[in-house]
């Protein structure tokens, strides 16, 4: 019982700090959340063996609640595109399936490469880009379509994010109006989290060392400590982001993610 009650008052502070920081950035948390994940779970005493599985499927379950609440919220306002969000969804299915069944394979230090090379690739990328990446004059139809979501529904699964950092500059470079594009990227969060953490549970339900309470590698102590802290902090977030210049706030974004990425890397060496 001891174990249960120390994670659940750190990781109601880490629900408020991830929260308050996915609020700031405008994201959904899981490129803030895996790493503190990595850094605690040793600390409190998760397995190595299974630490990053733990940890991606417990950030996956975590995308859920966020997701289902920023959908709504876009599809009140006419954002949403049903029949674009159709197409997209297919393939997030199939990317999210194949991550989720190659996910148990893979070792703790493959995965924790794996999230370091992501988050600096998307350090470097809000650091550097300024828009010029452009694809398209519109989205590609049908199985380009859905071999476009399949990608980013495989590295969502691999990585613990939702796959919104990805949804949202590969569908505006593909021209399609800003809030058309972080609508389908609310919503892609839905499908991510929904099928990895149902695909974790399911793979994981024997697996070995794993922490008190959980169902597969989704710890549920971890999950039910940080969902309502999260939803206290991110507006707090939010209200401290439009006091911010959007510059300043991708620059602190970005850098945060290339420091993490490059320490994290380091702790492989």
């Amino acid at each position: 019982m001891d174990d249960v009650l120390l994670r659940i008052v750190i990781f109601v502070v880490v629900g408020l700090v991830s929260g308050f920081f996915a609020g700031l950035f405008g994201i959904g948390g899981g490129t803030i959340r895996m790493p503190i994940f990595i850094y605690l779970f040793p600390w409190i005493g998760v397995a190595h063996p299974v630490m990053m599985h733990v940890a991606t499927a417990t950030s996956m379950a975590l995308v859920i609640p966020s997701a289902i609440s920023s959908t709504r919220k876009h599809y009140k306002l006419g954002d949403l595109d049903i029949g674009l969000f159709k197409i997209w969804a297919v393939g997030l299915v199939i990317g999210v399936g194949i991550g989720s069944i190659l996910l148990p394979f893979g070792s703790t230090e493959v995965l924790q490469a794996l999230f370091s090379i992501y988050i600096l690739l998307v350090g470097f990328y809000i650091a550097f880009n300024h828009g010029r990446f452009f694809f398209g004059q519109e989205p590609p139809k049908g199985a380009k379509m859905v071999g476009l979501s399949s990608i980013v529904g495989f590295v969502a699964a691999m990585t613990g994010t939702s796959g919104g950092t990805l949804t949202t500059p590969v569908l505006s470079a593909f021209n399609l109006q800003l809030e058309r594009a972080l609508a389908i990227s609310a919503a892609t969060g839905l499908i991510t989290g929904t099928v990895a953490a149902g695909s974790s549970i399911i793979s994981g339900w024997n697996a070995r060392d794993l922490p008190s309470f959980s169902l597969g590698y989704v710890d549920v102590v971890i999950f039910l400590a940080m969902v309502p802290t999260v939803m206290i902090a991110a507006p707090v977030g939010v209200s401290v982001s439009h006091k911010m210049k959007e510059r300043t706030l991708q620059l602190t974004y970005a850098i945060l993610l290339i420091c993490i990425g490059i320490d994290l890397l380091r702790r492989l060496i």
